[in-house]
């Protein structure tokens, strides 16, 4: 069985690329790791560059070079498809249309159509049960974001746009914070300005969406990081955020901690889990702070590597064998 594993770069393997690919090799697998962004098609078969790992080389490490000469794969000649990578802004509508029309003959790890509309911010009311999610107003009208603030003066809340992730722009916006108005007007665009600036708007559409989130205290206390698989929980670990950031992101001075998952914290991810499968979305992470979920991160989740380090066992075999099971009962009958 022949696994094509989608990643952003060859030369520079992320924490799921180097574990995965070990795991699914050790279960006998043949694995590719190909580029997301050189996606192409000769009439209208898909394919791309990439490696096929020799089956016998030691377990590769993130940040390692994926060894061998590059060459062309076919899509259509894979029985499963990964995707752990994001196309670049440049090229991002054609290579997803692309991996739609493939996914259209071989089966994916991740749907194609759940990566695009469930990997948002804009999912959370869709998939959490309304006492498991925080209030949020979601608009690209700074009036409107301005407006919802000023109504609840003691709230604090978080600002934030729907689509970023590692913890890019997000504010914590205190009570009566005097600086709240220009984070608002930045982050949908400061259109105003930008009107002035190009004589009446002749620059074009400038309006940007946010979020606009009561701030959960309970985010105080630590957050988790859950890798769920096929709707089960395999993995986890605790975040801790630098003491001078309410952030808690790995890449923003956050650290990974060993912490335990109580049965009330599984039973939610995995209720959660299981609602992502319905759309085809068998492996990601979820941020949680019980009773609420943060976010998901569905395209390339880290904490699988992490929740090894921390509490020193490999969960990557699990994730492999709990994929191929849903392989074989599911997609091999399509």
């Amino acid at each position: 069985m022949r696994l094509l594993m989608l990643i952003n770069s060859l030369d520079c393997l992320g924490k799921n690329d180097a574990v995965l690919s070990s795991a699914f090799r050790r279960f006998g697998w043949q694995v590719i790791l190909g580029e997301i962004n050189a996606i192409a098609a000769d009439d209208y078969r898909y394919f791309t560059r990439g490696v096929l790992l020799p089956e016998n080389a030691e377990p590769y490490s993130p940040g390692s070079v994926a060894p061998g000469t590059r060459e062309t794969y076919f899509l259509d000649e894979c029985q499963l498809i990964w995707v752990l990578g994001s196309p670049q802004a440049c090229v991002y509508r054609d290579v997803w249309r692309m991996l739609w029309l493939a996914s259209q003959q071989t089966p994916f790890v991740n749907s194609i159509e759940g990566l695009m509309f469930l990997n948002s911010k804009h999912a959370m009311g869709y998939l959490v049960p309304k006492e498991n999610r925080a209030f949020s107003y979601v608009s690209n009208d700074f009036e409107s974001l301005w407006e919802r603030y000023q109504q609840a003066p003691d709230q604090w809340w978080v600002a934030k746009p729907p689509n970023s992730g590692c913890g890019q722009n997000v504010f914590l916006l205190p009570q009566h914070g005097p600086n709240v108005r220009t984070i608002l007007q930045c982050l949908t665009g400061n259109t105003v300005a930008q009107s002035q600036m190009d004589y009446g708007a002749l620059g074009g559409f400038k309006a940007q969406y946010a979020i606009l989130q009561k701030f959960i205290p309970e985010v105080a206390q630590g957050e988790k990081r859950i890798i769920v698989t096929c709707g089960k929980v395999v993995a986890w670990h605790g975040r801790q955020g630098h003491p001078k950031d309410h952030r808690s992101n790995i890449t923003q001075g956050g650290m990974a901690i060993p912490v335990d998952l109580n049965s009330n914290e599984m039973e939610l991810a995995e209720l959660i889990g299981r609602k992502l499968m319905v759309h085809g979305i068998n492996f990601g992470a979820i941020d949680m702070a019980y009773p609420y979920i943060i976010e998901f991160d569905l395209d390339f989740p880290g904490g699988l590597y992490a929740a090894k380090v921390v509490s020193g066992v490999d969960r990557s075999d699990q994730v492999a064998k709990l994929v191929i099971a849903r392989f074989k009962e599911h997609w091999s009958h399509d």
